[in-house]
């Protein structure tokens, strides 16, 4: 038997950075997927093949016993540890000592800040557990892909595999998830094609958060509101093109925050300041910053606000907010 599942990629939509604080965050699954099929094996190995993982300028080749990498080794070294990870949990968890052979393809790019390796650990135990007969709920899921973030990186919120097994809109605060009514967006991720190293970019925030507490804290505290301010929008009865208008203008002062801790680019500002030009309601980073990605909310206006982050430099990918997390798209005796 072949089971294929695959998962959503996510945007954080307001709050990254404060929610190191404290503050509460609002991320969403994008319909952007990570697919893997998997299927039994009878030797007790476990096999990982990767058709198209998409880490800009890097091929990865597959012969039956080899993998080659060409150009950077790391960042697809570390999406397959996320795949062997998860693979474990899943064989434990069901008892099952048995080999496995999965192979992925992607549509999210690696090391963008969307999510890339909670959506291939997502899609992978989605598989696996339904290839073993495993009846696993959509938050049993979204655990073990915390527990696989734990252990490949160390330290993980929850956020990524929580909004990529459950999909649609997720309000998280200091370790609380709570589901958020679906509305569209038409939403244009632009990525810049370098990732920013997030972890020196939070110790760059908390090294002037110590150093200039007075200037600090106000921003921090701003983007807590800011965040409130945005699920009370989500939530409230409202005619959808004002709510969409006031989500844009939350965005422009939420990316306008982010600036002002540093976080922000001459890319990553350029992508922004295209989209707005090109009709976008509103614009901001994505994550971490330094690089890595921006969306745009460009209600009518997505293929223009595509062109202008083009021009700009970055690579657009027009997509919308995805109700579906993790999917069982089809299972082949």
């Amino acid at each position: 038997m072949r089971v294929l599942a695959s998962a959503p990629a996510k945007v954080i939509l307001f709050g990254e950075h404060s929610v190191v604080y404290g503050k509460p965050a609002i991320a969403a699954a994008i319909d952007l997927r990570t697919f893997v099929e998997a299927e039994l094996r009878d030797d007790g190995r476990i096999r990982i093949e990767a058709h198209d993982i998409k880490v800009p300028g890097l091929t990865v080749s597959f012969s039956e016993s080899e993998i080659y990498f060409e150009t950077d080794y790391g960042k697809a070294a570390e999406v397959l540890s996320y795949v062997r990870e998860a693979i474990n949990l899943v064989l434990e968890e069901a008892g099952k000592k048995t080999g496995v052979k999965v192979s992925i393809t992607s549509q999210i790019p690696v090391g963008a800040g969307l999510g890339s390796s909670a959506a291939v650990a997502i899609a992978t135990i989605g598989a696996v557990a339904k290839l073993l007969g495993l009846e696993l709920t959509r938050e049993e899921i979204a655990k073990l892909g915390h527990k696989v973030e734990l252990l490949v990186q160390g330290a993980s919120s929850g956020i990524d595999p929580t909004v990529s097994a459950i999909g649609g809109f997720i309000y998280y605060e200091k370790g609380r998830f709570e589901n958020l009514p679906f509305m569209e967006l038409p939403i244009v991720v632009g990525y810049t094609g370098s990732s920013g190293p997030t972890k020196e970019l939070v110790a760059m925030v908390r090294r002037r958060y110590e150093d200039m507490p007075e200037l600090m804290v106000p921003i921090i505290e701003a983007m807590g509101k800011l965040v409130e301010k945005a699920r009370d929008l989500i939530t409230a009865e409202l005619d959808e093109e004002e709510k969409l208008r006031k989500l844009g203008e939350l965005m422009n002062i939420n990316h306008g925050l982010l600036d002002a801790l540093g976080v922000s680019t001459k890319k990553l500002s350029e992508l922004v300041y295209a989209a707005r030009t090109a009709g976008a309601l509103g614009a901001k980073i994505t994550g971490a910053g330094g690089g890595g990605c921006m969306y745009a909310l460009a209600p009518g206006k997505q293929s223009e606000v595509a062109t202008a982050i083009t021009i700009a430099g970055g690579t657009p990918m027009v997509t919308q907010i995805s109700r579906e997390g993790l999917r069982v798209e089809a299972t082949m005796p």
